[in-house]
């Protein structure tokens, strides 16, 4: 898998559970509802920003090397 496609799906996954989060508390609105956001969810958030910047550095090391390997093999 690409890192670009590793990005995309963790960015679709995370809307998904943001809409998912939404609808259950609609139902869920409780003391351990707010627990599970503050202490579960909130805490996501900024991995997941920095896994992303993560896959998005690692995709530029690999069109660095990509280029760097064709130039090599020009010599």
């Amino acid at each position: 898998m690409s890192s670009k496609v590793a990005q995309a799906n963790i960015t679709d996954a995370v809307k998904d559970l943001r809409f998912r989060w939404e609808r259950a508390r609609t139902e869920w609105d409780d003391a351990a509802s707010k627990r599970f956001e503050k202490d579960i969810l909130a805490p996501l958030e900024p991995m997941v920003v920095a896994a992303i910047k993560a896959l998005e550095h690692v995709n530029e090391l690999m069109i660095q090397v990509r280029r760097e390997c064709e130039d090599h093999g020009k010599d």
